[in-house]
This record gives structure tokens, sequence and C-alpha cells, in this order.
């Protein structure tokens, strides 16, 4: 059965007999303020409240309300990268929908994607690209319970997976994202859960001294999802023995830059930073997250670059470990146990989950769901 909004005239009768609001609402015993709520689509009024407005229009309750088919619902869309041209998203485009505090947000998908999308655009530009109509292609209980998750660490997409598999409650979307990126998302309300990691990270501190600094006034939480090896992914059996940021610079090796912003950028930085010998030949255009990393180096479009072991294993590539890292979620304390996010969150120890992610390579989930709370603080002057 197709999703329903009701719709009404109540309105359009209201003023063809020449009422204020506060006359009708005098007429069937109500406030003014009812009934602006009543034509604004607000409040759904009672049968007999219905009964009284029929009866004071003399006609019939299907001619005042009725139930229409959802087609359409305004949406806003994230800020543009710093980087990266703003350009509004094209009719017909598929997009990621769901409800962030109280109103609707979309998340453009990859053309490559290939996942089910859960809206199509249908004009998009308004409020200077930040806002969309689109057409839903999934039921609304479906996008209401939709959890969205930004972040890089491709385990997301397996632990979404797996929240929409098990309940009847929850789906989850997985939106790549570097952690900064994320950040940012969930600081303008437009996912409900940011991933993050920070270069060289192994405890919790990087990681809490950044949500602290990102949300000074807000009780947040921070869960593990994984820890990982961030290095050096180089081709298989490292042909041109690629060991420290030193070989990064010689001439002919050719490097995949990372996106302003990620966790493998700022490592790139550190480590350049004690090698004064100028800038790697980086090779193209920047990489879209680690995968996008290991599988230019296996299709010889680079020798290098830096992402997590588990990628370079996922493409049967040399590794060089420079760092062990953490890859922490950050909640709003305050939607932490609204049943979506709870499910997310508690699908972390699931038992298929755990038994999954122990079997991939490249990563430790030793401590994944440990959690630490962030008590809101006032910023500073």
């Amino acid at each position: 059965m197709p999703e329903t909004q009701l719709h009404n005239t109540v309105r359009r009768y209201r003023r063809d007999l020449g009422l204020s609001q506060e006359a009708l609402g005098d007429r069937v015993g109500v406030s003014r303020h009812a009934i602006m709520a009543i034509e604004a689509g607000r409040q759904v009024p009672s049968t007999t409240l219905t009964l009284r407005l029929a009866d004071t229009f003399d006609c019939a309750v299907k001619d005042l309300f009725r139930l229409d088919p959802i087609t359409e619902l305004q949406v806003r869309l994230p800020p543009p990268r710093p980087a990266a041209p703003a350009s509004p998203p094209s009719p017909s485009s598929r997009v990621a929908v769901g409800r962030v505090g109280g109103g609707w947000t979309a998340h453009p998908l990859p053309a490559h994607a290939t996942g089910a999308a859960d809206a199509i655009v249908v004009e998009g530009g308004a409020a200077g690209f930040h806002s969309a109509r689109v057409h839903p292609v999934r039921g609304m209980r479906q996008l209401e319970r939709n959890v969205l998750v930004a972040g890089c660490a491709p385990l997301l997409a397996n632990l979404a997976h797996r929240v929409g598999e098990g309940s009847e409650d929850a789906r989850a979307t997985w939106i790549p994202a570097s952690s900064h990126r994320a950040l940012e998302l969930l600081a303008a309300g437009m996912v409900h859960i940011a991933g993050l990691h920070l270069s060289g990270g192994a405890s919790s501190q990087a990681n809490v001294e950044a949500v602290r600094r990102r949300f000074p006034g807000r009780r947040m939480l921070v869960v593990n999802l994984t820890r990982w090896r961030q290095g050096f992914v180089v081709a298989a059996r490292n042909p041109l023995d690629i060991r420290d940021a030193a070989d990064l610079l010689r001439p002919g090796v050719r490097v995949v830059g990372r996106e302003p912003g990620t966790g493998a950028d700022e490592l790139f930085a550190r480590l350049l930073a004690d090698e004064p010998g100028g800038q790697p030949d980086f090779s193209g255009p920047v990489a879209e997250g680690h995968l996008d990393v290991a599988r230019r180096v296996h299709c010889g479009a680079a020798d290098a670059g830096v992402a997590i072991e588990s990628a370079a294993l996922a493409w049967g590539l040399g590794f060089v470990p420079l760092v062990e890292e953490r890859f922490d979620l950050v909640i709003p304390a305050s939607i932490a146990e609204t049943p979506p996010v709870s499910r997310f969150l508690d699908t972390l120890d699931d038992p298929g989950f755990r038994a999954e992610a122990a079997s991939l390579p490249g990563y430790d989930t030793s401590i994944s769901g440990h959690a630490s709370t962030l008590e809101a603080e006032s910023a500073g002057p």
C-alpha cells in the first residue's frame, strides 16, 4: 500500500463562506490556532470536529479531507566541500534520504553505486543548492528509520547491511567521507553518526579531544568500531622497495594523493615535514577513499599511496605499516537511545557482524563497542 498524507480543503471552504479562522473556530468549538493547524496540515481533527466542519460547510467529509499519495519531499543537501565547486544535483540523480533533527536530509549517491536509492531528485538548486525536491522510491517508514553514517571505513558498509538485515526498526546507509568531512556533516545536522580516525591516534584520546573541540557544548558518545594500521600501499612484493617518506620523493615514483582533511593526508604531511626534498609526484586526481588508493596501485596508475592495511590486502598488494589508529563512531547523546540509532549501535555486538569483521584481514575489533561519554562543556571565550 502506498504511503499517504492527509490533504484538506478547509481553507477554501472557509474563505468561500467569508469566515475568518476565529469565526470558524467559534462555530465548531475550537480555537483559531486549532483551525490554523488543521488548514496547514499540522493537526488531524477528531471525528467529532470533522463532522462539525462538514456540517458547517454543508458538504461531505470526503470533500474536506482525502488521502493523497506522498510523491515528493523537500530535503536539505550537504554543504559543498571547500575544495569542490558547488553544483546542483541534476534531475534523476539518486540519493540516500534520512530524517535528522526533525528534517529530511539527502546525500547524492555516486554514479557507480550499485545499492538501491531512497529517492530520485525531481528539482534541485534552491537556496544555493542546499535543498531539493525528491521523489521517494521507498516507503516513508523505511526513510524514517534510516540511520545515516558518514566516514571512510569500508567496514561501515558491512555494518550498515547487517543493521537493515536484522531489524524492522532500523536500517542504515554508509556515506563515504573523510574524518573532517564526516564531523562537518554531523555538526550541520546532515547525518546521525560520524566516523573519525586521526593519524597516529592509537589511543582514544586523540579522537576524544577532536570531538571535544568540534562539539564543545554538546554531550557526545565516542564508540569504537575498529582498530587498524595505516601505511603505504605498494605493488605486490614491493618492487620499488618503498620503505619511508623519502622513497616517495625518488624520481619516477608516482603517488596517489588524498583529499585534504583525511587522516591519510595528515599522515602524508607529517611524514614529509621531516623530508625537506620537495613534493611527491602525485599521479592523477585525489583518491576517493582507501579502496580507491589500492585500486589505482593495483591497475598500475600509481606506485604508492597512503591507506589502511585492509585495502591493500583486499587487492592483493603490498603494505608498509606506519601507524596504528582507532576508528571511532561519534554520536550525539541526545539521539543515541532512539530506536534506529540504538539498533545500529547494538549491531556492533551482533555475533554475525563480529565473526565477519574478525575474518576480514586488517581489522582489529577486539574493543569494538567500547564507548566514552563526553559531557557537555561550555565553549571557551
